[in-house]
């Protein structure tokens, strides 16, 4: 795509005028040939937004306004729609973008069918905490140099599609009102026929606190909300999240083997396990050690948030 193409930039937010103001800032210092709006979607009242537009100055900026919280999926389809660009680039209310973003952002774009993943990083004052270094290295960070890289790795903090494919694939189900959504988004894409690419030029830096509570309520939301509709539409992805072991034992019926992995689950999967689990990260002196036990603070919580989602 040429230097004349229209970016959208989309950025649905709740109740983070703050935040959401430094992502302005840094968007409006992009060092890019390349026109863009911004596109900010309001997903519930927020009355510190009324002068937004006006505040971003020499940057076209657009506030959408919701009546009601509606989720940040339909929130994110709602920019979509209220934008005019070639390119959509999808960022969160709670980032700040170094000044080439854009740029690598569009300079990926060869094709329609080109999925451009960015670099979502911690800021500085983040950098040393276990948890921030966890998320840093999972999604694209796990592929090595020559992996194809596969739907699962979209993060809706940083990704950029162009407006017909993204159409095409669906948009965002607004089904899926919690966390997860990229996830649904990333699978479509991929029936879609998407080729998905990663620019370590356009970095996003994600300015949410590490927090181990926050990362479980997230996950039992996933679990409970988001995983049973994932399982449903894509049942691919049950091996890949590891939803295959929750389901119910069949001995006899199945793979003796798949049984003794679902028996193992369910063994590990109890109170005092994650006790143990959680008591040790919390006193954080194993580094990159205490990875394998986020790993399974993350699955006993979204795998009991899904198990209790089937029982309902």
């Amino acid at each position: 795509m040429g230097s004349t193409s229209t970016v959208s930039i989309v950025i649905p937010t709740y109740r983070r005028a703050a935040l959401l103001r430094n992502l302005l800032k840094s968007l409006s210092a992009q060092e890019t040939r390349h026109g863009f709006e911004v596109i900010v979607v309001n997903d519930g009242s927020d009355p510190d937004l009324a002068t937004i537009e006006t505040e971003s100055s020499g940057m076209p900026t657009k506030l959408v306004r919701l009546g009601e919280n509606r989720g940040r999926s339909f929130a994110r389809n709602e920019g979509v729609r209220k934008s005019k660009g070639e390119i959509i680039i999808f960022v969160d209310d709670d980032m700040t973008v170094n000044p080439g973003f854009v740029q690598a952002h569009v300079e990926m774009h060869q094709d329609p069918r080109d999925v451009v993943i960015g670099d979502v990083v911690s800021p500085p004052e983040y950098k040393s905490h276990p948890l921030a270094r966890y998320v840093e290295r999972q999604g694209i960070h796990k592929l090595g140099r020559t992996d194809k890289i596969p739907p699962k790795c979209v993060r809706t903090g940083n990704v950029s599609v162009s407006r017909t494919l993204f159409d095409e694939a669906g948009q965002f189900s607004e089904t899926i009102c919690k966390y997860g959504e990229d996830l649904d988004l990333g699978m479509k894409l991929g029936y879609a026929g998407a080729n998905f690419k990663f620019a370590a030029g356009a970095v996003s830096y994600h300015h949410h606190p590490p927090d181990i509570d926050d990362m479980i309520e997230k996950m039992q939301e996933y679990g409970r909300y988001t995983v049973p509709l994932l399982a449903r539409d894509h049942p691919e992805l049950k091996r890949a999240i590891k939803i295959h072991l929750a389901e119910p034992v069949r001995p006899w019926r199945e793979n003796p083997f798949l049984t003794l992995e679902k028996i193992g689950l369910r063994l590990i999967l109890v109170p005092p396990c994650y006790r143990l689990a959680l008591g040790i990260y919390r006193q954080q002196w194993l580094g990159r050690l205490l990875f394998p036990v986020i790993d399974y603070i993350r699955a006993y919580n979204y795998i009991r948030g899904y198990w209790q989602a089937v029982r309902q």
